[in-house]
């Protein structure tokens, strides 16, 4: 079947909407973490915030962290590059996306200019222009769901059919990528509570923890061995996180090419 997955737009885009900027979203991994180590966790985030008056909430993706995205800041983290000008048929898609009053246009149209590299790039290029040739070769206006009897417009089913096929395995390699990189986050997560439990006899009492110089000294001492370490594998499963969100604006993108062409 030529079609991508049918599923209706507005429920990609509400999902876009979710996972980029109106929600916050915990990390998958921290799911498979036992009970003694949430606990732990939790007691560690406490004593954190008894240390400051702005403690961090849990890690997400939001606008802030899209490149490009209008209501980016300066304190951004470099989730990836953008591509600059939009090709035509990006460009077109984003045209669609306004004209219907899309919620989640802006964002859309920002993730189209995400650089997935040269491979991703090009099947999807091509994808989309066999698609726009194919709009109706099955009798009305959309997409074919079985090789047309035009021999023209059969290899061009085919060579599509192949390039679909390899552009539903970029999500399985996206996802794969993404748990890897919340497993690495929660591997040194783990860690280092392992080595508060060890050091900080207080840390479940954040009175007596607080009321202890030598265990604070220590807490924070801790705290500072781990936190670059954790930071640079939290930013890089922010990219995979972003990429995936890439993929999923093509997959509306191309269920609706015939609508926007």
């Amino acid at each position: 079947m030529l079609r991508i997955a049918a599923k209706q737009t507005a429920l990609y885009l509400f999902t876009l909407l979710v996972f980029a900027g109106t929600a916050i979203l915990t990390t998958a991994a921290c799911a498979q973490d036992n009970q003694d180590n949430q606990s732990l966790g939790d007691v560690a985030r406490q004593a954190r915030a008894s240390r400051s008056s702005t403690p961090k909430s849990s890690k997400v993706v939001t606008n802030d962290e899209v490149p490009g995205h209008p209501q980016s800041g300066a304190g951004s983290v470099a989730l990836g590059s953008t591509g600059g000008t939009l090709s035509p048929d990006k460009q077109a898609y984003c045209t669609f996306l306004h004209a219907r009053k899309d919620t989640a246009a802006d964002l859309g149209c920002q993730l189209l200019a995400i650089d997935m590299g040269p491979d991703y790039e090009s099947l999807t290029a091509r994808y989309a222009e066999l698609a726009k040739g194919l709009c109706g070769a099955g009798g009305g206006h959309g997409l074919p769901t079985s090789p047309p009897t035009d021999p023209a417009f059969a290899a061009q089913y085919r060579e599509a059919s192949v390039l679909n096929a390899k552009f539903m395995d970029a999500n399985k390699t996206q996802m794969s990528g993404f748990i890897d990189a919340e497993s690495a986050v929660n591997a040194i997560r783990q860690e280092e509570f392992r080595e508060l439990q060890r050091d900080v006899p207080d840390l479940r009492d954040v009175p007596a923890l607080q009321a202890n110089p030598q265990e604070k000294k220590r807490f924070a001492e801790i705290e500072d061995k781990y936190k670059g370490r954790i930071q640079e594998k939290e930013n890089a499963a922010q990219q995979v996180k972003v990429r995936g969100l890439r993929w999923l604006n093509d997959e509306a993108r191309f269920e609706h090419i015939c609508e926007y062409n």
